[in-house]
């Protein structure tokens, strides 16, 4: 009787995980089958397609993404530059004494980023100005202490950019891939994410020498507008997306005149349903939203060259040269699509437009 109740119990197990199973691997083929919203127009006309050439829609696979390189391989040392702790207090009349006392105290040693890079600007600035006016007050040996300091600083500037590049979390959150795409270009989510990044390549092209353009304030929404917002990351993943769907694509249209029928004379009707298809679905649908990415796409591009110029490590720039490079090849992915839909119009004798 024991041994029964033992089978009977290690069957329901058995059954209840192989339903689990079936679940799980449900799951999986759901998921993997997904279309992410950037491609549901581009998904509705292939399928359309498909089903009116009597063909198997083309299952949509994920292709991997660049990676941005991680901090660990970017980051650079600054060199250290102290003013003693005497000559410290005897700066508090100048703009300069309050900055290191707030780069020494507890908030300012957690600064890092372009926000750590901003105040070493203004601090050398600040630094000039100081020695200056201790020039002038007669403070002649201080004077010459600080314009040490101060030149000491200025040649760890260029290190101090390069760090700020390579670690700031708000400019490395717009430049990663997103888990998801869009579900269709927004240009006043697009222009907002923009302008922050403007105002922030605004500070890393700022001669040091020059009073910065960009105030602190307008420079802090600007990364946290950059680090809350997830438009920049969905448009990369939706370039990336659209441009390895539409690759995937090319077998459904390669042969398309021959599969219209339009090779002898004549035209069938599957031609006439193809043409539908094509102006309905492609035309009215995904060319808009194709123009509408890569619009935006060639438009941030123009910052990421100005990123690229500022930054000196090769791993970056080579990171943003395959972003840069998404717009190009899905607007040429997008014109070679379109090749076997001019042959099919001219084989059946459709009109353009």
């Amino acid at each position: 009787m024991r041994d029964w109740l033992q089978r009977q119990r290690m069957g329901t197990i058995v059954r209840s995980l192989r339903g689990l199973c079936y679940v799980f691997v449900a799951f999986l083929l759901s998921a993997c089958s997904e279309i992410p919203p950037a491609l549901s127009a581009l998904d509705d006309y292939q399928s359309r397609v498909a089903n009116t050439l009597e063909l198997e829609p083309i299952v949509y696979h994920p292709k991997s993404c660049p990676k941005l390189p991680d901090t660990r391989d970017l980051r650079v040392q600054v060199p250290r530059v102290s003013v003693s702790l005497l000559d410290s207090w005897r700066l508090d009349q100048c703009a300069a004494g309050q900055l290191i006392a707030q780069r020494n105290s507890a908030l300012g040693k957690l600064e890092e980023g372009i926000s750590r890079y901003f105040t070493d600007l203004q601090l050398t600035q600040a630094m000039q100005i100081c020695v200056t006016a201790l020039e002038q007050a007669g403070e002649a040996q201080l004077a010459k202490r600080l314009a040490s300091a101060l030149q000491e600083k200025q040649h760890t500037l260029a290190a101090s950019k390069q760090l700020a590049i390579a670690t700031d979390d708000a400019l490395r959150h717009s430049l990663r891939f997103a888990p998801t795409t869009l579900a269709a270009p927004d240009d006043a989510a697009f222009a907002n994410a923009l302008a922050s990044l403007d105002h922030v390549l605004a500070v890393l092209q700022e001669p040091a020498q020059q009073p910065t353009q960009v105030s602190r304030g307008q420079l802090e929404v600007a990364l946290e507008q950059l680090h809350q917002s997830d438009y920049l990351p969905r448009l990369w993943r939706s370039l990336h997306a659209l441009d390895a769907y539409i690759q995937q694509l090319s077998p459904l249209t390669e042969d398309l005149v021959r599969l219209a029928g339009c090779s002898s004379k004549g035209r069938p009707q599957r031609a006439e349903v193809l043409h539908t298809v094509f102006l309905k679905f492609f035309i009215a649908n995904v060319q808009p939203e194709l123009a509408g990415y890569t619009r935006q796409g060639y438009l941030v591009n123009e910052r990421l060259e100005e990123l690229a110029a500022v930054s000196e490590q090769a791993a970056l720039k080579d990171y943003l040269q395959q972003l840069m490079q998404l717009t190009e090849r899905l607007n040429e992915r997008s014109k070679h699509h379109v090749e076997p839909w001019q042959r099919f119009f001219a084989a059946c004798d459709f009109t353009p437009g």
